[in-house]
């Protein structure tokens, strides 16, 4: 079998990275640095201090704090004119999968002229943009890592990406202090947005030995990390192995690609505006069940990954069996509600399986399924306890 991989992201990992920022940049010969991020960030007292570290280091800044989540294309084109404009030299993110998320979107129009729906899939003729520079505060959707980014598109109603190398960082700062005032429900959405990742990178078509072998690492630290996370938000140690498995996650799926747990997790979030970690976590174990029947002993590795043991002689139903089981006990072990908790109408969740089918990563699927299996596990994850 032929292989390629795709280049990871260089970052400085470990407790006060993030200090490092401004006189890494200014050794790199940035002189002027687009930051973007949410209110949030200033009002925790995140953004603050590293807008003030790049100062210091003598590196102008011109910030924009309007980020909301499900990024809309309508907002980033205006951040990114008003990037253009700023005419810096390097773009800086600071948050979530958000403020990352809009901050690749910008940078794939800095050079392209807009609406950024006319590059939605994969793009390798764009323009070149600005070094992008991640400082994530979440452990989970590993956008510091990835090639694509995820837009919401006001005018159709549903969430799209682009895949590009606009879109890959140049430098990350991994830095588990800016986790610790994350809140237990927000540290919880965002793991099972790693966990999600891995689980489908791992039994994706396009999975391959070193996808695999970040895939198992990264489930055997989330499945013993995230609960204490979740626990107890100011262990240091757990922080940093969750921000280390997200990290993974994120270059195992920049390698092998998700599919039909993001493909409705898009759709839901779109629609229900339902978080992404817990719109990919509603239907997983669903979804790992579907996939054992081609997948199975990937399946029984992410079982054994998570320290469940699988009979040799299991038929691919007892694995699938087996790994819902698992996922399922797991997700609710953290505190994480199903769809009928979270609010949502069961007749209008199941009107989503067309949406799910249409979405540009339904064509990863393992194999093919219709509108009306994707809506039987909409019916099974429903009420699951």
């Amino acid at each position: 079998m032929i292989t390629s991989y795709e280049c990871f992201v260089p970052a400085i990992m470990g407790s006060g990275s993030s200090k490092r920022i401004g006189i890494t940049l200014r050794a790199k010969g940035f002189k002027k640095a687009y930051v973007i991020f949410d209110k949030g960030m200033m009002d925790f007292g995140i953004a603050g201090p590293i807008i003030e570290n790049l100062n210091m280091a003598n590196i102008e800044t011109v910030c924009f704090d309007k980020v909301t989540s499900d990024p809309p294309d309508e907002m980033v084109e205006a951040c990114a004119e008003e990037a253009r404009v700023a005419g810096c030299d390097v773009i800086v993110a600071i948050g979530g999968g958000s403020p990352m998320d809009t901050a690749k979107g910008v940078n794939v129009l800095i050079n392209n002229p807009p609406p950024i729906r006319q590059y939605f899939g994969v793009q390798k003729n764009l323009r070149p943009g600005l070094p992008l520079v991640f400082v994530p505060t979440t452990s989970g959707t590993g956008s510091e890592t990835t090639n694509m980014c995820v837009i919401t598109c006001v005018s159709q109603g549903k969430k799209d990406s682009v895949v590009s190398p606009v879109c890959v960082g140049s430098l990350a700062f991994l830095d588990p202090d800016l986790t610790l005032g994350l809140p237990p429900k927000t540290t919880a959405m965002t793991g099972l947005d790693a966990l999600a990742h891995v689980v489908e990178s791992i039994t994706g078509a396009q999975s391959n030995p070193l996808s695999d072998a970040l895939c198992r690492d990264a489930i055997r630290t989330i499945v013993k990390w995230l609960p204490v996370a979740v626990a107890d938000g100011k262990n240091i140690e757990a922080r940093e192995m969750m921000i280390n498995a997200s990290f993974f996650a994120g270059m195992a799926f920049t390698n092998a690609l998700v599919h039909l747990g993001h493909s409705i997790g898009h759709s839901i979030g779109a629609v229900f505006h339902v978080p992404h970690g817990l719109a990919c976590a509603f239907c997983l174990p669903e979804v790992i069940e579907y996939t054992a029947r081609t997948e199975h002993k990937k399946v029984a590795m992410i079982c054994e990954a998570m320290g469940v043991e699988v009979p040799e002689d299991a038929s691919w139903e007892e694995v699938g069996a087996i790994a819902k089981k698992t996922l399922r006990a797991f997700i609710r072990s953290v505190g994480m509600p199903n769809p009928k908790e979270y609010g949502i109408e069961l007749e209008a969740l199941l009107k989503l399986a067309p949406m799910v089918t249409a979405d540009t990563g339904f064509a990863l699927i393992p194999y093919r399924i219709t509108a009306a299996r994707v809506a039987e596990m909409f019916r099974s994850a429903y009420d699951a306890c």
